[in-house]
């Protein structure tokens, strides 16, 4: 990491000389030195890195250089936020006591790593560097920009008059187009790619207009725009955008729609590599024919057999080629000093080499995932914050830092350094890193990032700068860990941590659960802080002073309900993040005063000055903004104030009104006041008050790419949009309208048009009313539906539905069961309160359920039973439960020879329930509430694994035969009052691995671990939990005291919270 450290401390040393602090402070000429030293060191680090690799003097000298970076971008940093805390105003605070002591402290800091970093300039001279720069000026080499003209470069170009010819032909018919035409041509590197397009734009067929203008580099964007009008306004043109990399479909949109000023006939000519990027751009691809080459082919098989058989080292080394067409690359790869490393075998060669042929800024973000552990499931966005936070990512231009961190882990990702890619329906992605790959990064970052678990941290070195540790179940004895000797610690992610630790004070990142944060003032560096299971309820006033503070991360926070009043003062505040915080009442203070956020995923509208949504007016906001308390916005006015429409980077948009009071036709006032921007993909409603929706959400045009919406308790709501008419919608929840009828009553033509043709879930709840899902019948519908979940719509029905897999479905009518008969895709089937159903539908149909594997009854009092035609039919079933049938009596004696797949049963508050015999292919049982004579059959199931008895209230004692089970490996005993001992035959189960007993209040005390009467019988079980172990802290009785107040059982939620709040926590699933 050390050439990414030094260019940033290049960089603020001349920062720190720029606004006179070095002067102010008495080390104008030492910082003179020091910029001159650590320029010649810059010069000579790439050939040191290479070096390194086989030298240990050399390798040591990097771990020094690093360590004496670290300390001055330390000072150098310090210097910055305290000029900033002063306005850069030195003198007003120049002569008081305490700042003379400061500067003084300051200036001996500095001499001090001075003399380290000069001595290390002067050991240099001795290893013999060769003088080559690190900026990437210097290390393009095959990346170079290439600036492409329009003349035909090549004197004679061969073999592509059938291209040529078929693009002009496709320019010259699209001449009388209105639509922009464009063609792109596809290829990989070195094809002609560019040769092609030059011959095209020069053909006298293509010739239409042509334009001069000056070199646009440095105008502004708008001042762009307004050019590219002047040149393109009226004018039938052709455009050639050579070798295009950009995937991002927005910035294509942007580029078009300002493109669409020509006359008719106007076009575009694109080359690319990607096909992706074709697909984006073009109405018309042209994929050039591409030709083995022999010689790349014979220094392929060499490069193939230097892989051993090895898939990670021919991925890595073929993501490394894929762009390079020279053969001397090739053979540069295949000749290169890696493959004879003594300590390295040819897959870690092969890695390595791919990791040296990395650009110098993206090697520092590769070696960084060294700080967590093998096999960690790693997220984007958070690992791109980490990366912001100590500086291996900036702004470049007008692109801003997070759009940098972007790009670098695109480019490691192609690169093959990380692998199981995992994207949720918000574009949320983890990633993992292979071990090899994760062997290499720890090889080349040293000490300097280590991931650990607690004991191992008595180990720690010196030189080490960002920790992880996630091993939450032993707590620090700080007492025992050597972090004293820790120069410079940057990073250090662990919910253990107490912030009053000195070592902590150079932090640029902390992940913590702490709730005594009033050390914080003192962690200045900060740039990312996360607080995830604190048991806070506020912040304190101390965290406004952390001037640099990025990124804030509020996560599972159950207590924390504000912020301090000071909060805006954060200036550099990028990120505010907040999620599953159900306390919390209010969101900062006139936030709109942090101009630089870019995030903020909960905004909580208040009625006094300072809390409205014109707040949110000048934030360029994007991601996921959750909006609450619209209750308190006065008109629609001061909604329009938000300015939602302007936020074009905003795609996930949840709108709350907690007050059903609010009359209906302000709601949608405001409502249409905060139309967002066209590009939304997931929106949201809670508690509108409207009996409609406004224009803008009976738009398709404007909700074309929608692929979630959730409407909850719309109460007063009688019509829903043309959801049907979505193309992209995946995923509709509709709950709590008492009069809707139909959820698309728009029009359609049976013969032609299909609703919801992409819809994969849909949740239908708490809808009294509603009858159907179209209003027009005949209209094919659903075909790509997934999961169905139905809860109290007791009039709906619904047509054959063969596509779903998961059906849930409680309190409806019998007829609603009907859409699920010949489903030969269901795999879960859930039943619940169908108070009058007797029997499946499709019962008596065998292979209704052939692929059913899991099947859920509750509540179904008229039930008995499960027919053997049913049961015959049910081939795949592996789990089974039911449960509060107060009728259900048995499964039939047939079971074995038709369940043979099953492996789970789940049998609670059945109280007539008789059980079945020779169940050999159980390997888990649940029983609740049921007669205590089914205990006797459990000796028929040899196979049992788990095990778990609930609620027998009068039972004595066990069963014999519970102790012969010797293939159980887990059993929970939960509520049985009246039992005082386990069976004598219980040391025979060997295997048990795991025991549980609660709410047994007689056999906890004979089986208390170690003097119990009982202890002898339990003592060889690995796993044992007794519930009265459990002694309650004092922050337990506080959060047991808290939740009795606020947390209701029935819901599962905090009672604060609704559950629109839990589906839009849980909005990647």
């Amino acid at each position: 990491m050390a050439e990414a450290l030094i260019g940033i401390v290049i960089e603020n040393l001349g920062s720190f000389v720029r606004e006179e602090i070095a002067s102010f402070l008495g080390v104008g000429e030492l910082t003179q030195k020091l910029n001159e030293n650590l320029t010649t060191i810059r010069d000579v680090l790439k050939d040191a890195e290479k070096k390194q690799i086989t030298n240990d003097p050399v390798r040591n000298w990097l771990q020094k250089l690093g360590d004496a970076a670290y300390v001055l971008d330390d000072i150098l940093d310090e210097c910055s936020i305290t000029s900033k805390a002063h306005g850069g105003n030195k003198c007003i605070t120049s002569f008081h006591p305490m700042k003379i002591l400061a500067r003084r402290n300051i200036g001996k800091r500095m001499k001090e790593v001075a003399k380290r970093i000069d001595d290390i300039a002067e050991e240099r001279i001795k290893f013999g560097f060769q003088l080559v720069g690190v900026t990437e000026e210097h290390q393009r080499g095959d990346d170079e920009w290439r600036q492409t003209i329009s003349i035909v470069t090549e004197p004679k170009v061969y073999g592509r008059d059938k291209d040529k010819e078929q693009i002009v032909e496709f320019l010259l018919n699209a001449s009388d187009s209105e639509e922009l035409s464009v063609c792109s041509i596809v290829g990989v590197g070195g094809q002609g790619k560019t040769t092609l397009a030059q011959v095209v734009f020069n053909d006298e067929r293509s010739i239409t207009e042509n334009t001069i203008g000056k070199n646009l580099d440095l105008l502004s964007l708008e001042t762009l725009r307004k050019k590219v009008q002047e040149i393109l306004q009226n004018k039938k043109y052709l455009l050639v955008l050579d070798d295009v990399w950009s995937e991002d479909q927005e910035k294509w949109n942007k580029l078009k729609s300002l493109l669409q000023l020509g006359k008719k006939g106007a076009s575009i000519l694109v080359t690319t590599r990607l096909e992706i990027v074709a697909s984006i751009m073009g109405t018309k691809v042209h994929p050039l024919a591409q030709e083995g080459r022999a010689e790349l082919v014979e220094i392929g098989q060499k490069l193939v057999r230097k892989c051993v058989g090895s898939p990670l080292a021919a991925k890595v080394l073929g993501s490394l080629l894929r762009f390079k067409s020279d053969e001397h690359q090739w053979t540069s790869v295949v000749e290169s000093e890696f493959w004879n490393l003594a300590d390295d075998n040819h897959v870690m060669s092969a890695l390595r080499l791919s990791y040296f042929n990395l650009k110098l800024s993206l090697r520092p973000c590769f070696t960084f995932c060294a700080v967590f552990p093998k096999d960690f499931e790693m997220e984007k966005e958070f690992f791109i914050q980490l990366w912001m936070a100590n500086g291996l990512v900036t702004s470049r231009g007008n692109l801003q830092m997070e759009h940098v961190g972007n790009e670098v882990w695109n480019e490691l990702y192609q690169r093959s350094f990380f692998q199981e890619i995992k994207s949720d329906l918000v574009g949320n992605i983890t990633f993992k890193m292979h071990d090899l790959v994760h062997d290499l990064a720890k090889s080349v970052i040293g000490e300097e990032c280590m991931a650990f678990e607690a004991e191992s941290l008595a180990n720690l070195s010196s030189r080490v700068h960002h920790i992880s540790c996630f091993d939450t179940k032993r707590k620090f004895d700080y007492n025992m860990i050597p972090f004293k000797k820790v120069e410079s610690l940057r990073t250090f992610l662990s919910l253990d941590v107490l912030l009053s630790q000195p070592f902590l004070i150079p932090l640029r990142a902390l992940a913590t659960s702490s709730f005594q944060l009033s050390s914080l003032k003192n962690l200045i560096h900060l740039r990312l802080l996360v607080l995830c299971d604190s048991d806070i309820t506020t912040l304190p006033a101390s965290i406004c002073k952390l001037q640099k503070l990025q990124t804030l991360r509020i996560e599972s926070c159950n207590f924390f309900s504000s912020f301090p009043k000071q909060f805006k003062k954060l200036q550099d505040l990028r990120h505010l993040m907040i999620e599953d915080c159900p306390s919390l009442k209010s969101t900062p203070f006139r936030i709109g005063e942090l101009t630089s956020l870019q995030t903020l995923t909960n905004f909580m509208v208040g009625s006094k000055t300072g809390f409205g949504l014109a707040e949110l007016h000048k934030l360029q906001l994007g991601g996921k903004l959750y909006i609450k308390g619209l209750e308190n916005v006065s008109n629609e006015d001061d909604a329009r104030e938000a300015n939602l429409i302007g936020k074009k980077d905003l795609n996930r948009l949840y709108l709350s009104w907690g007050d059903s009071r609010v009359s209906g036709v302000h709601a949608k006032r405001v409502l249409e006041a905060l139309e967002p921007q066209s590009g939304i993909k997931h929106f949201g409603v809670e508690g509108y008050g409207g009996t409609d929706f406004p224009h803008w959400m009976k738009n398709t045009s404007i909700l074309k790419g929608l692929v979630r919406i959730i409407l909850s308790d719309c109460k007063n709501c009688r019509q829903l949009p043309p959801f049907g008419k979505l193309p992209c919608l995946n995923i509709l929840f509709v709950s709590g309208m008492n009069d809707l009828k139909y959820i698309d009553d728009d029009m359609y033509e049976p013969a032609t048009e299909k609703a919801f043709t992409s819809l994969k879930k849909m949740t239908l709840r708490d809808l009294p009313n509603l009858e159907r899902v179209l209003e027009v019948e005949g209209v094919e519908m659903l075909p790509q539906l997934l999961k169905l979940h139905i809860r109290n719509v007791p009039k709906l029905t619904l047509p054959p539905l063969p596509s779903v897999k998961s059906f849930y479905a409680e309190g409806g009518n019998e007829e609603l069961l009907k859409s699920i008969v010949d489903n030969s895709n269901l795999k879960s089937l859930h039943i619940s309160k169908f108070a009058r159903l007797m029997e499946l539908p499709g019962t008596f149909e065998l292979g209704t359920f052939s692929a059913l594997e899991e099947l859920r009854i509750e509540y179904c009092d008229e039930m008995e039973s499960l027919s053997d035609k049913l049961l015959q039919g049910l081939s795949s079933l592996q789990k089974l439960l039911v449960a509060s049938c107060s009728r259900f009596k048995s499964l039939s004696d047939c079971m074995r020879s038709h369940l043979t797949c099953l492996k789970t049963l789940y049998i609670s508050d059945c109280p007539q329930f008789v059980f079945p015999h020779n169940m050999n292919n159980l390997t888990s049982l649940i029983v609740s509430g049921v007669d205590e004579k089914v205990l006797e059959s459990l000796e028929g199931i040899p196979s049992l694994q788990s095990l778990s008895l609930q609620n027998f209230l009068s039972l004595t004692a066990l069963p014999d035969c519970l102790g012969t089970m010797t293939s159980l490996q887990e059993l929970y005993i939960i509520g049985f009052p009246k039992l005082s001992s386990l069976p004598d035959n219980f040391q025979q189960l060997t295997n048990l691995m795991e025991l549980s007993i609660v709410d047994c209040p007689k056999l906890e005390k004979r089986c208390k671990r170690g003097i119990g009467e009982d202890w002898h019988k339990i003592a060889h079980i690995p796993e044992f939990y007794l519930e009265s172990d459990k002694k309650p802290t004092f922050c337990d009785n506080i959060i047991s005291a808290w939740k009795k107040q606020f947390w209701d059982p029935c819901q599962s939620s905090y009672s604060g919270w609704s559950y629109f709040d839990s589906m839009v926590k849980d909005e990647d699933k």
